[in-house]
């Protein structure tokens, strides 16, 4: 059972955090609250001084930890973490091409074999067509994956 005075504490800090605007005073707040629920019944002290007594060994808590553990800033960690790897927008695409039912499977295959680096006189070559209607298809089909993914992008 938590007694008046704590229960008071507990809820002038509960407002105080909903103030606060640095993580500093929310982790200074969340100790003091853990120290004010170790005895709840105590009704010795009011509850304004239990309050400056919880942040105040809070705050010699924290003092400590920065002691043993400075705070450094995430960009002086490695910088080795986060990084993108460059295959991936292409690895994006080809998931994005599958998935799409609003292209043709023509369409599809010419995507795809532009995507791995084939060119219009290759795919012309494969498909047995002249150069320029190869290029036709080729120009149609990006246009048509151009509004898919602009509609895909905005639906998001």
């Amino acid at each position: 059972m938590i007694s008046h005075p704590v229960e008071g504490a507990l809820i002038a800090l509960q407002r105080r955090a909903l103030g606060a605007c640095d993580t500093y005073q929310l982790d200074r707040i969340d100790r003091a609250l853990d120290e004010l629920l170790r005895n709840p019944s105590d009704e010795s002290t009011p509850a304004e001084y239990r309050v400056r007594s919880a942040m105040g060994h809070a705050y010699e808590t924290l003092e400590r930890r920065r002691a043993i553990a400075p705070y450094t800033a995430p960009e002086a960690a490695d910088a080795e973490h986060g990084v993108v790897d460059q295959g991936y927008p292409v690895v994006e695409f080809f998931e994005w091409l599958r998935r799409e039912p609003g292209i043709s499977p023509a369409y599809r295959t010419v995507l795809q074999a532009l995507a791995q680096g084939e060119d219009a006189e290759s795919l012309a070559a494969q498909q047995g067509q002249p150069v320029p209607r190869m290029r036709e298809r080729i120009s149609r089909a990006r246009n048509r994956a151009r509004r898919l993914w602009a509609a895909s992008v905005l639906s998001e």
